[in-house]
């Protein structure tokens, strides 16, 4: 029987997050290859797994002093943004209340689902260019910075961004828009 190493890295848990964020990583790549309605019900499908995946993983204890290496160059960012831009057209923009400090603004905010997903793209693209690496401590504290970051703001990013797909998927009016 072929057994992983024992560390946390290989973890089960740590391999279905892996695996869910590079199929994520893999979609927006080629979202552009993708009808609106048809990426729009994918995504509403793969972020739930996501955010269940990263929710369920313990953050590791740090092992490396220095920061992890981020890969997601800002070209590859656009790339991203602007191909989900471009597919969804008008449909990119949806109103956000903010959560600040615990509690709701008075004031919505104008949000891009597009420059969300580049946002999480990003976390999840320097993830798995880390894990490339083969090393096992910046293995290790990729999925740590990933894990913060998940806390800090890409995981209510995901939150809302499936909220405003959600309401994309539900209206009748969306899967006839021919925008």
């Amino acid at each position: 029987m072929n057994s992983l190493p024992q560390h946390f890295v290989y973890r089960q848990d740590v391999i279905d997050f892996l695996t869910v964020s590079v199929q994520v990583c893999g979609f927006l790549e080629k979202i552009a290859e993708e009808d609106k309605v048809e990426a729009v019900e994918k995504l509403t499908c793969l972020l739930p797994m996501l955010y269940l995946k990263a929710r369920l993983l313990d953050k590791p204890d740090q092992e490396l002093d220095d920061y992890v290496e981020t890969f997601c160059t800002e070209d590859q960012y656009e790339v991203v943004r602007g191909t989900v831009a471009a597919l969804l057209g008008s449909d990119d923009t949806y109103l956000e209340v903010p959560v600040e400090e615990g509690r709701y603004g008075d004031v919505s905010e104008t949000r891009f689902i597009s420059e969300q997903l580049a946002d999480i793209y990003q976390e999840l693209f320097d993830l798995a260019a880390n894990y490339r690496t083969q090393e096992t401590a910046v293995m290790n504290d990729a999925i740590l910075a990933c894990l913060e970051a998940f806390e800090m703001h890409w995981g209510q990013k995901l939150l809302s961004v499936l909220r405003a797909m959600d309401v994309l998927r539900n209206d009748p009016e969306f899967s006839n828009s021919e925008d």
